[in-house]
């Protein structure tokens, strides 16, 4: 074998039988939505109702640590251990690359009995970028968009009936 051979083979063989990067887990995910100074989580409830262990920030912080997040004692579903979904904390990982944004609830709060909140995978936001989500907001539709662009598949918002102050979205899994 040549020298420029064995060089070759030394350089590309094991780029060739290198695994693909494994993706980023739940856990990982949640450490990055905390780390970035763009992403507020609320650790409190817009409602007033008082439960800490179900509170947007607790909920990803019960994440990032490996422990499953909980739901509210009000909500349909009572309190209960719901793992968040990797591809909803992707797409907020995401959306804090081209947004500050404010999230009041993922698996916390009151919501319609089949909500996609009480199984981890959406989360709602009440303020883009500084500005309080409504119908004046001209980000709202931008931020739509993105959530729907990374992958959610109920996105709602202002115009939406019990949308009106918030932007939901939701991931199927």
């Amino acid at each position: 074998m040549t020298t420029a051979a064995s060089i070759t083979a030394a350089v590309v063989l094991p780029l060739l039988a290198a695994e693909p990067a494994a993706a980023a887990s739940r856990q990982d995910l949640a450490k990055d939505v905390l780390a970035d100074d763009g992403i507020t989580l609320l650790d409190s409830h817009v409602s007033g109702n008082d439960h800490p262990e179900s509170t947007a920030k607790r909920n990803v912080t019960d994440t990032s640590e490996g422990d499953p997040a909980r739901t509210s004692p009000w909500s349909d579903v009572g309190v209960t251990e719901v793992q968040l979904s990797a591809d909803m904390l992707r797409g907020m990982v995401s959306l804090g690359k081209d947004y500050s944004f404010r999230v009041t609830t993922i698996a916390g709060g009151d919501h319609s009995s089949t909500s996609y909140h009480y199984a981890g995978t959406a989360f709602d936001v009440d303020r883009i970028d500084g500005e309080a989500v409504g119908s004046g907001n001209g980000k709202v539709g931008d931020f739509r968009k993105a959530c729907e662009d990374l992958g959610a598949t109920e996105v709602l918002g202002p115009g939406d009936a019990g949308h009106d102050t918030h932007i939901h979205c939701a991931w199927g899994s």
